[in-house]
């Protein structure tokens, strides 16, 4: 342990180590220049003891107390502002003040108290000049950062060994590590804690119910932290531990007995049993104590050439100077670096020179850094310590004297510094010469400075060149700046010379004729007997215009155009840059790739140095687009998509001959909105590109949307049930029954309820076994059930009969009339969907009050017959009119003709219609539908749900507008197979 003990404490201390005990040693015949470094033996002799201590658990007394010195500052105006809130001001009143004092004696009482080893001296000291930080939102606790002006005038170096700077909060602290070269604690630890009112009861006097303040609580509570992080032990108790120890809060003492337990070495270890804590010996390492042993050596710059023996001191400096023809004994530039105490903590790896064209480092051995002398300038030495907790730096300047006394001489006549300065000499050469003479020592600089002095005095005060403007092969009138009242004279390329007296506003004008690229134009003034140094421009290039540039398309590879024979032309095209002569005749034809359209393409010219304007076209479109991409159109879809050139316009165009037309978004997508299309019909889609070109066409066929169902049914019992009866889910649309050689399709749907009827009353009049197949709306078969037809003990038997049923006019008839024959004894009104029961039915004649059902002619009707036991056994459709579209004359005139319609194959009745034809509507027997899409001379109604055999009868009737049926057509119905 006590190997590990004294580690510790050289690790502590490597930092002072490194600092204050760095030397640089030259060759042995140069002199020595010592600084005090020496440590005391009575350092060891603390150490030595306090590892004894710490083993032994021995807590004897010191024989005489150590001082430790505080500075409490109290800040009594203090503006906190906050990162993210509302600025914060906060004050403390007289009141407040003399609280704060009863806490720093509360402080010293309850420390001297418990601790025999320390006598506690507090600089009380009320800081009354309003401040403003800024802090983080709620941290109302001054850190050392945020008062480091307030330190640097209130805290000499050394004079402390821990400052508290108190400010308004309720409670809580920080700690800050003592370090020894800090330039804001001023070598000393430091705290800011809270002057907090809580559990106070005799404000501002001290508390009568407690044995301590709150914020005295506090205060002991950062001192620990303090004396924690001087690290001279590794078992220190945890400061915020207090109740794994044992401890608990005291309503009067608060946590008191810990930090006294603590500060003695007291507390007790519950892992290893040990006492642990501050030692008596530890109290004697205060930080002015360690500021004695170890002084610091501050400011100072102190030149020298290494002319004498080795290990010469350098911590007294500010920078180190060495001169770039420097030689060590053994004819050698390099130096060394030497570190007396605490070597062992470089990291050697990382020791670097910030200019390696000044100083090299060489390599570090046996305590010794080696530099190198490379050239002049000045350059940063870092030394860091291998954990990284703390990096050493020296300046060191490596001056020429020869060069900068060969400078300053040269700014005068024959090298005289007691003549006058040349004529060539300007302010460019007194700059040289300055910062050569920079680099220097004071003591060697001061000389040579004064006469760089002189040669600038001398130098403004003699007349000052002309300043000649910018001449180009244009120009006819120059205008040079000079001295008011003095003399120019312009001496021309030809010869000829011009003189002119400078105006009082500083300017002389010349008008000369054009001038030769490439010659110059000198100028010099004179002015009261003397001269000034010649100036001269060059003549330059004018300004050119742009070059000329010819369109380019989406096919060519070749930019032409014209400009200035000579020139060189720059062609960028987009990303791309390509350059050419232009030719004698003035024509250029520069080769790029063929670029895509809407490029920017752009040309300018260099001729002479200068560069004219950019001129700049854009690619034109000149392709032939390819056929646009088309998805998958299934018959549901009313959108059509794909995918094609960007500003392309895309058109479909359906089997009907309806287009539609849409443009190529900027991500290459389109689409349109359309009806949806019939399976098998063929979709055309082409592309137009801006410049009016049209892609070849791509053909889609319409694809049938997949479909899925499933039924379920039940027996039929003659003579008992009228209909079969079952279930369906999915996208059953109807029904195909075969009893025996006969088929049958309908039936009745409830989408909601998922449930079907079948009339079959007429139909299954035997017993057997019947097939029923739920079709989709294609007509294609989903699924197939087989049940029984089967009697009962009870035959039910079923009339027959007829019903046939006269037109009804709209405005004018009352009542439905017909005729009925056999076992028809009732009728039923059908109108609209909704079933209406009533009427006379005698003598085979029936009359039906309709006045107030049947209003509309659009809409369909029929008269149904019933036997006698309720059974419908005849239907006759109901022809409507309206009286008034007979009073108006406006029938309108036109035709409709169907096509054929191909069971299991078409979906869609379809046709063309002429004239005033407005709507259709389909029969199919005696069933009627309204419906379908009429566009362009073209008809589309949807039948496959309504169309099961070749044998039933199909017509298209069309409507004018007044809804009267003006044209008829018949569907042919082919069996093509199933």
């Amino acid at each position: 342990m006590k190997e590990l003990f004294l580690k510790r404490l050289r690790v502590v201390f490597v930092v002072i180590s490194i600092i204050c005990l760095v030397t640089v040693s030259f060759s042995a015949n140069i002199g020595r220049v010592h600084a005090d470094t020496a440590v005391k033996e009575d350092y060891y002799t603390v150490l030595k003891q306090l590892t004894e201590q710490v083993e032994k658990e021995d807590h004897t007394p010191l024989q005489e107390k150590v001082t430790w010195k505080f500075k409490w500052l109290v800040f009594t105006d203090v503006t906190f502002n906050q990162e993210n809130a509302t600025p914060e001001h906060r004050t403390l009143d007289s009141n407040d003040q003399r609280y704060a004092k009863v806490v720093a004696d509360d402080f010293k009482k309850s420390l001297e108290a418990a601790n025999p080893n320390i006598l506690v001296d507090i600089d009380l000291e009320m800081y009354t000049t309003p401040i403003q930080v800024t802090t983080s939102n709620n941290d109302f606790i001054l850190h050392e950062s945020q008062i480091a002006d307030v330190l640097a005038a209130k805290v000499p170096y050394g004079a402390y060994d821990s400052i508290f700077a108190l400010s308004d909060s309720l409670g809580g602290g920080g700690v800050t590590k003592a370090t020894y070269y800090s330039d804001i604690t001023r070598g000393a630890a430091y705290s800011g804690i809270g002057l907090s009112k809580l559990h106070v009861n005799n404000y501002p006097e001290h508390s009568t119910d407690r044995t301590i303040e709150y914020s005295t609580d506090i205060a002991l509570h950062e001192f620990c932290h303090q004396m924690q992080m001087a690290g001279l032990i590794d078992s220190y108790p945890d400061v915020h531990g207090s109740t794994t120890y044992g401890y608990t809060n005291d309503p009067k003492n608060g946590w008191m007995k810990f930090y006294t337990d603590y500060l003695t070495g007291n507390v007790k270890d519950p892992k290893t049993g040990k006492l642990i804590g501050v030692y008596p010996e530890m109290w004697r390492l205060t930080p002015r104590y360690l500021q004695e042993i170890v002084p610091i050596i501050r400011g100072g710059i102190w030149g020298f050439r290494p002319s004498g023996e080795a290990d010469q001191s350098i911590d007294v400096l500010e920078k180190v100077y060495i001169p770039v023809d420097y030689k060590n004994m053994y004819g050698s530039s390099w130096f060394d670096f030497y570190f007396k105490v605490g070597s062992e903590e470089i990291g050697a790896n990382n020791i670097k020179s910030s200019n390696t064209n000044v100083v090299q480092f060489l390599n570090f051995d046996n305590a010794i850094a080696r530099m190198k002398v490379v050239g002049t300038g000045e350059t940063t030495l870092t030394f860091p310590t291998k954990n990284g907790s703390y990096t050493y730096t020296k300046q060191v300047v490596i001056y020429d004297e020869k060069a900068a006394q060969v400078a300053v001489n040269s700014l005068f006549e024959a090298a005289d510094v007691n003549q006058s300065i040349k004529l060539a000499t300007d302010q460019q050469a007194i700059d040289n010469a300055q910062k050569l003479v920079n680099s220097l020592p004071d003591n060697i600089a001061v000389n040579l400075q004064a006469t760089i002095d002189k040669a600038q005095k001398e130098l403004d005060a003699r007349v000052s060149m002309p300043v000649l403007p910018t001449v180009t092969e244009d120009t006819k009138t120059i205008v040079i700046k000079g001295v008011p009242g003095a003399r120019i004279t312009v001496h021309l390329p030809d010869g000829l010379e011009i003189s002119k007296t400078v105006s009082a506003n500083g300017e002389a004008t010349f008008t000369i004729d054009n001038q030769v690229i490439g010659t110059v134009i000198k100028a010099i003034q004179f002015l009261n007997g003397k001269v000034s140094l010649e100036a001269s421009t060059t003549v330059k290039q004018g300004a050119i215009a742009a070059p000329t540039m010819e369109s380019v398309t989406t096919e060519n590879t070749l930019v032409k155009g014209t400009g200035l024979a000579g020139a060189t032309v720059t062609i960028q095209a987009g990303t791309i840059t390509y350059t050419g002569v232009i030719t004698t005749n003035g024509t250029y034809a520069i080769a790029i790739p063929i670029q895509a359209k809407d490029t920017t393409i752009t040309a300018s010219q260099t001729k002479n140095g200068v560069t004219s304007s950019t001129v700049s076209i854009k690619v034109i479109d000149n392709r032939t687009p390819t056929a646009p991409i088309v998805n998958t159109i299934k018959d549901s879809d009313t959108i059509i998509t794909g995918t094609g050139t960007q500003g392309d316009t895309i058109q479909v165009t359906t089997s009907a001959g309806v287009k539609y037309k849409s443009v190529v978004a900027a991500d290459g997508k389109w689409s349109v909105t359309v009806l949806s299309q019939l399976a098998g019909t063929t979709i055309s889609v082409t592309a137009t590109a801006p410049n009016g070109k049209v892609s070849p066409k791509n053909d889609v066929i319409v694809l049938e949307t997949p479909q899925e169902g499933k039924l379920t049914t039940n027996d039929f019992t003659i003579s008992k049930d009228k209909n079969i009866v079952g279930t369906f889910t999915g996208d059953v649309v109807t029904f195909r029954v075969t009893i025996g050689s006969n088929v049958y399709k309908g039936g009745t749907l409830d989408k909601g309820k998922g449930t079907y009827t079948f009339y079959a009353l007429d139909k299954a009049i035997q017993s057997g076994i019947f097939k029923i197949e739920a079709l989709d709306k294609y007509g294609k078969v989903l699924d197939t059930k087989t049940a029984n037809i089967v009697k009962t003990s009870t035959e039910i038997q079923v009339g027959t009969g007829t019903v046939t049923a006269n037109g009804f006019v709209i405005h004018q008839d009352k009542s439905l009339t017909g005729s009925y024959t056999g076992d028809v004894t009732a009728v039923k009104l059908v109108y609209d969907g909704v079933t209406y029961s009533g009427g006379t039915v005698a003598n085979g004649n029936y009359t039906f009050y309709a006045l107030d059902k049947i209003i509309d002619k659009t809409k369909t009707a029929y008269m149904y017959g019933y036997d006698a036991k309720g059974n419908k056994i005849a239907t006759s459709t109901i022809s409507l009119s309206d009286a008034k579209d007979h009073n108006t004359n406006t029938v309108g005139i036109g035709t409709v003709q169907a096509n054929d319609f191909t069971l299991y194959v078409d979906g869609n009745i379809t046709g063309i219609f002429t004239g005033d034809v407005k709507s259709i509507k389909v029969r199919v027997n005696d069933t009627t539908y309204s419906g379908g899409s009429l566009v362009s001379g073209q008809f589309i109604f949807y039948a496959r749900d309504k169309i099961s055999g070749t044998s039933q009868v199909v017509v298209v009737d069309g409507y004018d507008s007044n809804g009267n049926k003006i044209a008829t057509s018949t569907v042919t119905v082919k069996n093509k197979g199933y």
